[in-house]
C-alpha cells in the first residue's frame, strides 16, 4: 500500500526572483494580487492587478482574463504570502502551469529590477 509522502508536492512551482525576471522577459504572464494602493506604490512593469480580495471574486477575475489553461502564470503579491493563496485559487478555476513568486515584490525590489509606478 502507498502512502502519502509528508513532503507532499505543492500543486504549483514556487519560483525565485531571478529566475521570475527571465521568465517574465521571455514574455511570462504576471498577475498581481495585490490592494490597488500598494499596486500604486510600486509593480513589477509587465503585471497586471488582479487584487485577492476574495476567493470568489478573485475566481471570477481570474476567469474573465480568458487564459488559457496551459499558458504559464507567475502570480505576485508583497511577500510571497498571497499569491500561494492566488496560485491554489488559479488551479481550482483551471490553469495548470501556475507559480507563486517567493518574496513577491519585496524581492524583486531588493534585487534592483524594474518597478513601474
Amino acid at each position: 500500500m502507498m502512502y502519502d509522502d509528508p513532503e507532499e508536492k505543492l500543486p504549483y512551482t514556487t519560483i525565485g526572483t531571478d529566475e521570475a525576471k527571465r521568465m517574465i522577459d521571455a514574455g511570462t504572464r504576471v498577475v498581481d494580487v495585490r490592494m490597488t494602493d500598494e499596486w500604486d506604490r510600486g509593480h513589477i512593469p509587465q503585471a497586471e492587478l488582479v487584487p485577492l480580495d476574495g476567493i470568489y471574486s478573485f475566481g471570477k477575475a481570474l476567469k474573465e482574463l480568458n487564459i488559457p489553461p496551459d499558458e504559464q502564470v507567475i502570480f505576485v503579491c508583497a511577500s510571497g504570502q498571497r499569491s500561494a493563496t492566488a496560485a491554489e485559487i488559479a488551479l481550482v478555476a483551471g490553469l495548470t502551469n501556475v507559480y507563486n513568486l517567493a518574496n513577491g515584490t519585496n524581492g524583486w525590489a531588493n534585487r534592483r529590477f524594474p518597478i513601474e509606478r
